[in-house]
């Protein structure tokens, strides 16, 4: 199954600041397939991340095109990122859906990103350094509280409908990304290529050939 390809001209969803990602992954001119494997969303949502982070005034190295038209097309959907064009993630630990077609990762973007560090984020870092310096490990009462409650109230966070992706007819979207797989020599994994991505209704999984 293959995705259609960034088309910054078809319609546009209309949406806030957060929404769920889905990641797809094929070899060389295969097949793509989600991935539910949360190490390997990790991996993958980190680039998306670091290309629309890049600070493109300050870079030295030029984006290819294919980084460059997610940037572009991010801003021509996202109104949040259009005006502060920062991003940040959020995974999905609470809730085990790992059926290949659930989120485990979300994109928060634009004003929301310093909002949602303040209010969930920061406190861990600073319970989990509090809590070295007099248990000498990070895992104090206080840390696993704060984890806790950034786990549930950050999935809330996200989930809220004044944040989600809809458009005019309230239909919920949901940004899917397409990586290459780069192999070695030895045929190991090497690494993974952003190549594509495009905004679908979350009720329609079956993605275009």
């Amino acid at each position: 199954m293959k995705l259609q390809s960034i088309n910054a001209q078809t319609y546009k969803p209309n949406f806030s600041s957060a929404y769920p990602v889905m990641h797809w992954v094929a070899e060389t001119n295969g097949s793509y397939a989600p991935i539910a494997d949360l190490k390997l969303v990790k991996k993958l949502q980190g680039k998306i991340i670091r290309i629309l982070n890049k600070p493109l005034t300050e870079s030295t190295k030029r984006m290819n095109p294919a980084e460059e038209r997610l940037r572009a097309y991010a801003g021509a959907c996202d109104i949040s990122y259009r005006q502060n064009p920062v991003a940040r993630s959020f995974y999905n630990r609470t809730e085990s859906c790992l059926d290949g077609f659930s989120p485990l990762s979300y994109i928060i973007s634009g004003e929301d990103v310093k909002i949602f560090e303040n209010y969930l984020a920061k406190n861990i870092g600073r319970l989990k350094g509090k809590s070295k310096e007099i248990l000498s490990h990070p895992y104090s009462p206080e840390a696993i509280e704060a984890i806790r409650l950034y786990n549930n109230e950050g999935l809330k966070f996200v989930k809220k409908p004044s944040k989600q992706i809809s458009d005019k007819k309230g239909l919920m979207y949901m940004l899917h990304t397409k990586f290459e797989i780069i192999r070695n020599k030895t045929g190991k994994i090497k690494d993974y290529r952003f190549v594509d991505a495009k905004f679908l209704p979350v009720k329609n999984q079956n993605v275009t050939k």
